[in-house]
């Protein structure tokens, strides 16, 4: 058992390390559950596993990449146990996933998107929230937290080539659905329209 003073002197750490990731680590729970309040009793479940088991922390280490694969690991087992639940389907979600057909992405220019910018923000929220589960994780640990794709495979426990494909395959659905809100609001205009932008 180690000393009180040593116990001290951990948590101190602990603390000085762990707090300065906490907006990120919520940032990243709330896109990944997409409820407030689920999102952070995860982050709260990471903090207190991270502090249980910050004796096991190698120093010098990634902290930043220890406390998220803490992090996705319990949003993954939480959302497995809930998977294995009999009469949990979301049919809304199924439906999403067909109504979106299987057309071939149409790539946006820079100008395009500069141009919706501020309109985009609610939709972009949106589409990510309906990546699937897999591709949504990656997409939020490479792009809002920076990691690089060999921190994100040791989190999310895939080979780097999984998390490229998923990252890939994730940037696709969001470009279709973006390109698809940007022509309804008649910031882009489909091919052949003679003013096409």
């Amino acid at each position: 058992m180690a000393s009180q003073k040593t116990q001290i002197r951990l948590r101190a750490q602990f603390e000085a390390t762990a707090f300065e990731h906490m907006e990120a680590l919520y940032r990243t729970a709330l896109r990944m559950t997409r409820d407030p309040k689920n999102a952070e009793d995860l982050v709260q479940e990471a903090y207190l596993r991270a502090f249980k088991n910050y004796h096991q922390f190698e120093q010098g280490s990634n902290f930043k990449a220890w406390i998220f694969t803490i992090l996705t690991n319990i949003f993954i087992n939480n959302y497995r146990k809930k998977a294995r639940r009999p009469g949990e389907v979301d049919f809304g979600a199924v439906e999403d996933v067909y109504a979106a057909g299987e057309k071939e992405p149409q790539h946006l220019r820079l100008q395009d998107l500069d141009r919706i910018q501020e309109r985009l923000s609610d939709e972009v929220k949106s589409a990510v929230d309906r990546l699937p589960e897999e591709y949504r994780l990656v997409f939020l640990l490479a792009v809002l937290e920076e990691l690089s794709y060999k921190e994100i495979a040791e989190i999310a426990g895939i080979p780097i080539g999984t998390v490229m494909s998923r990252l890939f395959r994730a940037r696709q659905q969001l470009q279709r659905e973006l390109r698809e809100f940007a022509q309804k609001q008649g910031v882009i205009r489909t091919r052949g329209t003679a003013d096409a932008v």
